[in-house]
């Protein structure tokens, strides 16, 4: 089985395909938006929930091989194996990444079981070994960060960039970044808010006359 290079991808305006009309089309289509990527689905057949995607461009016919072309990411996710495997040679000759869905071997790349907390992204794969496990796991995850964790992350993305502006002292930036990271300030958050952590970063930022 191969191991993949696990790597999170910006496709903000990309262009990408997803053949197919069912649910799992949906799926990849609506993740795909969630990102910003300039979507287009392609069966002849679509799901009403599929049909009602926004910024999808829909093309309600069979598959043609011209479909493929300028698209940096492919989605092959038709129940028609032939078609499936058709669609990976077309658009691997175009220059595309292409994922089959539920046949790893034919696949340039795989999607995690992913948990999202606004710009906290946490993923869980078996290299395709075991889904059921991947997304067993990631379930359990979510008990662990639940949706405020998404505001949490914001805050310390705010005091990062001025701590990186405040701190001259890279050794000293580097012990403030761990300090926010600990448990101990996500339990200052969940307990007293924001304002709280942002309270303590002013304690630990020296005043203008200690910086390095």
């Amino acid at each position: 089985m191969a191991r993949y290079f696990p790597v999170c991808l910006s496709v903000a305006g990309r262009k990408c395909l997803v053949v197919g009309g069912g649910e799992v089309a949906r799926r990849k289509a609506a993740s795909l938006v969630a990102a910003g990527a300039a979507v287009t689905a392609v069966s002849l057949e679509l799901c009403p929930e599929l049909s009602r995607l926004e910024r999808v461009h829909l093309l309600r016919r069979p598959f043609e091989d011209r479909d493929v072309a300028g698209m940096s990411l492919v989605f092959a996710a038709t129940n028609d194996p032939e078609l499936n495997t058709r669609v990976a040679k077309v658009a691997r000759e175009h220059g595309a990444l292409v994922n089959v869905v539920d046949v790893p071997a034919e696949c340039d790349f795989i999607v995690p079981s992913t948990l999202v907390r606004g710009d906290l992204t946490v993923s869980v794969s078996t290299g395709s070994a075991a889904p059921a496990l991947a997304r067993r796991l990631r379930l359990e995850l979510e008990e662990q960060f639940p949706q405020s964790y998404a505001d949490f992350v914001a805050v310390l993305g705010e005091l990062r960039a001025l701590v990186i502006r405040e701190v001259g002292d890279a050794g000293r930036r580097q012990a403030i970044f761990r300090q926010l990271a600990d448990k101990a300030t996500w339990e200052l958050f969940t307990r007293d808010g924001a304002d709280a952590v942002r309270r303590l970063v002013r304690r630990l930022v020296p005043s203008p006359s200690g910086r390095g």
